[in-house]
């Protein structure tokens, strides 16, 4: 029988199994701003920056499914001003032999809508998806480029990414402070010479990120089979996730909160009858435009949200034995995390055994730290 305090340190320990490591993380990073200093070094004309966007930016990566997939990397490639590029020149003129030029492709770069997708035979774990875009200074913006393929049409239009990575912070600046100090308590001897930011990128993980990594997650094994296009994307979860988080200090209680009230929000929302998910760093952009033009996208978006209410909101959990909570965990994140994370757990209990610190709570019959019956050392787990 598991209790609250149980599953939230399950969904911890899973969300950390499926988090990018420090050192992938810090692999991305490094090249993006070598990315970033090839660029600067061959366009003598232009003063340009580079940053992550999505899942980078947010803290909010997950690790592929398996060894074959990559990490997606999204970088917005900013120029300072426009420079009298049209979208198109920009796009295909300026960027393109850039990244092309910056090492051999693996293939040839795939023009996206918004984006260049190119991957790297030198970066194996990575693909990257960059943004060309130029600084509206007076928009307090920036413009993207379009590419409408159907007509093969390239225009500007507006988007915000750091002011999306702003505001979501913003929704949960309490708990991260919190875990910060927490950390900072805890490992005192970086104090002095911490940079704070990179821990709170690389270090501090507060209940919402941890959420969304959940919830993408359940997302990626239910649509793993599936080539409709109607796997729910990223940016309408977390957005979804943001706006319902109420600040709760574990992953159980946000979870639970967001799961059961983003159906009623969702219809809450609607204009004209019509779905509507406003960017809340770009008023008037609509993530869910697509569902009212393929409205077979919004109803697998309800699907999956109702089942992982069930899976991982359910009363039914708290019933669960350790094997009927292995296999719906392998069902829900998939065998090789599950397999990592209840392994994990095993050694972490047979430690505990061993120092006396893993006892039994004779109120519930549950084993913890917080108990006062002492476990008998054994020899499971293969010692």
């Amino acid at each position: 029988m598991y209790n609250k305090e149980d599953i939230n340190k399950l969904y911890r320990d899973i969300a950390t199994s499926i988090d990018i490591s420090d050192d992938m993380f810090s692999a991305a990073v490094d090249e993006y701003m070598s990315l970033g200093k090839w660029i600067d070094e061959n366009t003598p004309k232009y003063r340009i920056s580079i940053y992550p966007q999505g899942s980078f930016g947010l803290g909010t990566v997950v690790k592929p499914i398996t060894d074959d997939d990559d990490y997606d990397l999204d970088l917005v490639c900013q120029f300072e001003e426009q420079y009298g590029l049209t979208a198109k020149q920009l796009k295909v003129d300026v960027i393109k032999p850039l990244l092309a030029g910056y090492k051999k492709t693996s293939r040839d770069m795939e023009n996206k809508r918004r984006c260049w997708h190119v991957e790297y035979e030198d970066i194996p774990s990575f693909h990257m998806d960059v943004i060309p875009a130029y600084a509206n200074a007076k928009l307090k913006r920036i413009n993207i480029t379009d590419h409408d393929e159907e007509h093969d049409i390239y225009a500007y239009i507006g988007s915000n990414p750091s002011g999306y990575i702003k505001w979501f912070f913003e929704r949960c600046a309490r708990q991260r402070d919190r875990l910060l100090k927490d950390y900072l308590k805890e490992h005192r001897e970086i104090v002095f010479s911490a940079d704070i930011e990179k821990i709170k990128r690389c270090k501090i993980k507060t209940p919402l990120q941890r959420v969304i990594q959940l919830l993408k997650r359940h997302r990626d094994i239910m649509f793993a089979e599936d080539s409709s296009g109607n796997k729910p994307i990223s940016i309408i979860i977390t957005t979804i996730a943001a706006k319902l988080y109420q600040e709760e200090d574990n992953i159980v209680d946000a979870m639970t909160n967001i799961l059961l009230a983003a159906p009623d929000w969702i219809n809450r929302n609607k204009k004209n009858n019509l779905y509507y998910i406003e960017n809340p760093s770009y008023p008037g952009e609509n993530f869910a435009d697509k569902w009212n033009i393929h409205p077979e996208r919004a109803t697998a978006f309800f699907n999956w949200i109702n089942q992982a209410r069930v899976d991982l909101a359910g009363d039914n959990l708290y019933k669960m034995t350790l094997v009927e909570m292995g296999e719906n965990v392998k069902r829900c994140f998939g065998d090789k995390t599950g397999k990592t994370v209840f392994s994990n757990a095993a050694e972490e209990h047979y430690a505990r055994v061993k120092d006396g610190s893993l006892k039994v709570d004779p109120s519930s019959g549950n084993i913890s730290c917080k108990g006062t019956i002492p476990i008998p050392t054994t020899r499971h787990y293969g010692e």
